[in-house]
């Protein structure tokens, strides 16, 4: 039996819905080093040959909903967005087109990612119906996640969202090893940032 995934069938949800309250700026928009987070982030994918990238909006839609159409990529409002990330997911998976067999999720405030990162989780996945990147013994971001899970997602009413439906489907879920740091980096607050461009290299 045949478990690889056609590249030009996995979508990508970046999610960017939130009111980025702790960084005083809306995080998407906010420049490094001449692109945008929601631009890194998506070149994450666009650079590991991953067109079909979809962005949840939710606070300040229609800044984002601009700026998602003006790079090529496919906004998705998420009326519900002040309820937390997980309707965000949720939102995101909803709005996949029938064909797609796999999606990346990926906050936008994760946006250094190596696109090595979801190339390999692509080949690592075999017959799991998730695959994790791990750097160190930890996981990070973003999951790979086949359409065989995506209705029990959806349907997932127990704790802690997409975080506590992968603990509760541990044996399903393929670790893949990375060389990338960046799948911990998450920028939450303007100082976060400056800890990243002090550390480390920052594409």
């Amino acid at each position: 039996m045949a478990y690889s995934i056609n590249l030009q069938h996995i979508g990508a949800i970046i999610l960017a819905a939130g009111y980025s309250s702790r960084f005083g700026a809306l995080k998407a928009l906010v420049e490094i080093n001449g692109a945008t987070m929601l631009e890194r982030a998506a070149r994450t994918f666009l650079d590991a040959s991953i067109e079909q990238i979809f962005v949840v909006t939710g606070f300040d839609t229609d800044r984002l909903t601009e700026a998602a159409r003006a790079r090529g990529l496919i906004p998705v409002y998420n009326p519900d967005f002040a309820q937390g990330m997980f309707s965000s997911i949720l939102a995101g998976l909803a709005a996949l087109p029938a064909g797609t067999e796999a999606a990346f999720i990926l906050p936008v405030d994760i946006p250094f990612v190596s696109p090595a990162t979801p190339r390999a989780l692509v080949r690592g996945i075999s017959a799991h119906l998730a695959a994790l990147p791990r750097y160190q013994g930890k996981t990070g971001h973003p999951p790979l996640i086949r359409r065989a899970w995506f209705d029990a997602i959806q349907r997932w009413e127990g704790p802690d969202g997409l975080q506590g439906f992968f603990r509760a489907h541990r044996a399903d879920i393929a670790l893949i090893d990375v060389a990338d740091p960046f799948i911990h980096v998450d920028i939450d607050t303007p100082r976060n940032l400056e800890i990243a461009r002090l550390s480390m290299d920052i594409r």
